[in-house]
């Protein structure tokens, strides 16, 4: 392994131009090969899905078939393509309505959970006592928020965003504080020695040494919230919105539009994760020096 590594760096160092060695620039050949293998999963998970409706198209259907991706893909594009409405809004509307409402729980949960997250892990004797009430906002699940929204908010636009900021606040907040807390002393006694402020001190030793662990909390909490705003949609009384797509197809047992809706949701997180929150992840491990490609 070490004979590997070195042989690496002696090739680094030969091929280097003006004394400057590029460590951890994304070739096209690791950006191909990723690529690759993001194509191989969506692959499996389409193929496992064409079997599992094979099977239950073959052994178990009565009077209504399982989507398979085909049909499933194909109307989809009739979504975009066509005047196809679902209760009157096209795909473009109930997407949109769902991004928005999203966004709004998303952004407030960032703002909660990273002052809570900062709070709580910059000062120890805060953190035993304020580390309990957000573990138990972890515990309850997003849908179980259901009785106290409709008591504060009733149906529609707010008691969504509530359930989404809800289910976000709490990994957010403990992936940051955690982060901040896995500093070494050392580190901060050497930023102290140095004559760094408090303020230089958080942002040049704290938050660089947490950036991967507040990346990880907002993509979980990404994920979290995404998909409690597909659920939430369905209980709250929204009248428009993926999740209300989902739930008004099925109803009238659509069923191929229904899974055309879930096709879609998972298109829109696995573009807002792997475009926006891995390659900043990404960034920061390189900046790190904890990825070299």
């Amino acid at each position: 392994m070490f004979s590997s590594k070195e042989k690496k760096i002696n090739e680094l160092i030969e091929t280097t131009d003006e004394n400057v060695i590029k460590i951890g620039s994304q070739t096209a050949s690791s950006i191909g090969k990723k690529l690759m293998i993001f194509a191989l999963g969506i692959t499996f998970v389409i193929v496992l899905w064409f079997l599992v409706a094979l099977w239950y198209n073959t052994y178990m259907a009565v009077s209504i078939d399982f989507p398979d991706p085909v049909s499933s893909f194909q109307r989809l594009y009739e979504f975009f393509t066509t005047n196809y409405t679902i209760l009157g809004q096209s795909i473009e509307k109930h997407t949109e309505a769902s991004l928005i409402r999203w966004v709004k729980g998303f952004v407030i949960a960032f703002i909660i959970g990273m002052t809570l997250g900062l709070v709580l892990g910059s000062n120890p004797k805060l953190y035993d006592f304020g580390i309990v009430p957000v573990n138990i906002l972890q515990l309850i699940p997003g849908l179980a928020w259901l009785p106290v929204t409709i008591l504060l908010f009733g149906f529609g636009e707010k008691s969504a965003v509530f359930i989404i900021a809800i289910t976000v606040i709490s990994p957010i907040a403990i992936s940051v504080a955690n982060g901040l807390r896995r500093v070494p002393v050392v580190n901060m006694r050497v930023a102290a020695m140095s004559g760094r402020s408090r303020f230089e001190t958080f942002t040049e030793v704290l938050i660089p040494f947490a950036a991967l662990d507040i990346l990880s909390g907002l993509r979980i909490g990404m994920a979290n919230g995404w998909r409690m705003l597909i659920a939430a949609e369905m209980v709250v009384g929204v009248a428009v919105g993926l999740g209300y797509a989902i739930q008004i197809t099925t109803g009238y047992l659509d069923y191929v539009s229904a899974f055309a809706c879930i096709i879609l949701i998972c298109i829109i997180g696995l573009v807002i994760d792997n475009l926006i929150l891995a390659n900043l992840e990404r960034y920061a491990r390189r900046k790190l020096g904890t990825e070299d490609a």
